[in-house]
C-alpha cells in the first residue's frame, strides 16, 4: 500500500514539472509553465490592480452602460404646434443636428371647439329661471364659470366640430328650445406634432435641452402614455369618468373678440321671459290663434 502511494506522488510531481508534456502536447506548442508564460505577456504594464471599491464601481458602470445600450428606442413627441409654430419647431431640430430620418412631422386638422350657448343674462335670477325651464324640457345645462365674456350664461353642451354642434342645436329646437346659439370657443386650425419613434438614450438627452416654440418640449408619445396610464391600478374605473369629462368640457374656453362682442350685444334679446323656451305644443297653440 505504501508503495502505491509513493508511486502516485511521484507521478503527480512529474506531471507538475512537465515531464509528460512532450507526450501529451503537440511538438510545436509552447510550454505552458512559468516563467515561459510570463515572458509571453503582451503589454503587462496595462494591467492594473484595483481596490475592491474601485472594482465594484467599474462593474456597476459597465453594467449600466450595457443596460442602456440594450434598451430599445423610446417614442417621443412634442406639440401640437399651430401652423405658425410648426416651421420654427422643425428648424429647432435641424439646428440641433438631428437628422431628418430620425423624426416625423405629423399634421392633423383640429376641428376646433364649439358650445351651444344661452345668455348673457342681466342677473342670476333670470339665469336660474331659464335653467329651471330647461330642466323641465330635460335638456342638460351648465352654468358658465370659466368665461367672463359669456357670463352669466348657460352651456347646453360642448363639441369638437361645428357640424356636430349645429346638429345638436337642431334637435334641441325640436324639443322647444329658443334663443340658444352655437358660439366658437376655438376656431378650426391645422396642428403639427413632431415625433421621434425610436429615440435612444443619447438622442433623448439632446432633446431634453431643446427649447421648442411652445409647450413643455418632448415627452412620451400619446399612445404610450395612454397605455402606461391604462396599466395602473384602477385605471379601468377611472377611464370612463375621464372620457366623459373630456367630452363635456375639455375644450379651452377661449372666445374670439367677435364672439364676445356678439354675446354682449345679445343681452337685451336674451333677457326675455319664460316665453323664450316653449314646448312644441305651446308653439302650435300660439300659431293657431
Amino acid at each position: 500500500m505504501a508503495l502505491v502511494l509513493v508511486l502516485a506522488n511521484a507521478l503527480l510531481l512529474a506531471a507538475q514539472l512537465g515531464v509528460f508534456e512532450p507526450l501529451t502536447a503537440a511538438s510545436n506548442a509552447p510550454p505552458q509553465r512559468e516563467p515561459e508564460r510570463l515572458q509571453r505577456q503582451v503589454h503587462p504594464e496595462w494591467v492594473q490592480i484595483l481596490s475592491a471599491d474601485a472594482a465594484s464601481a467599474a462593474l456597476r458602470a459597465a453594467a449600466a452602460s450595457a443596460s442602456q445600450a440594450a434598451q430599445p428606442g423610446a417614442c417621443l413627441e412634442a406639440g401640437p404646434f399651430a401652423d405658425t409654430e410648426a416651421e420654427a419647431a422643425q428648424r429647432t431640430l435641424r439646428d440641433a443636428g438631428i437628422t431628418a430620418a430620425a423624426w416625423q412631422a405629423i399634421r392633423t386638422e383640429d376641428g376646433g371647439a364649439y358650445m351651444i350657448y344661452m345668455g348673457r343674462y342681466p342677473d342670476r335670477e333670470l339665469l336660474q329661471r331659464k335653467q329651471a325651464q330647461l330642466k323641465r324640457l330635460k335638456l342638460p345645462t351648465e352654468e358658465l364659470r370659466d368665461n367672463a365674456a359669456l357670463q352669466p350664461g348657460l352651456s347646453l353642451g360642448r363639441f369638437n366640430s361645428k357640424p356636430a354642434a349645429d346638429a345638436a342645436l337642431a334637435r334641441m329646437v325640436q324639443r322647444g328650445l329658443r334663443t340658444a346659439r352655437v358660439v366658437t370657443l376655438r376656431p378650426a386650425q391645422g396642428q403639427t406634432v413632431l415625433r421621434l419613434p425610436a429615440a435612444d438614450a443619447t438622442l433623448r438627452a439632446r432633446l431634453a435641452g431643446l427649447k421648442m416654440p411652445s409647450g413643455p418640449g418632448f415627452g412620451d408619445c400619446a399612445a404610450e402614455a395612454s397605455a402606461a396610464a391604462a396599466s395602473q391600478p384602477g385605471a379601468s374605473a377611472a377611464a370612463p369618468a375621464a372620457a366623459s369629462a373630456a367630452a363635456s368640457g375639455a375644450a379651452p374656453a377661449v372666445v374670439p373678440a367677435p364672439v364676445a362682442a356678439s354675446a354682449t350685444a345679445a343681452v337685451a334679446a336674451s333677457a326675455a321671459s319664460a316665453a323664450d323656451i316653449r314646448p312644441p305644443a305651446a308653439r302650435s297653440a300660439t300659431a293657431s290663434r
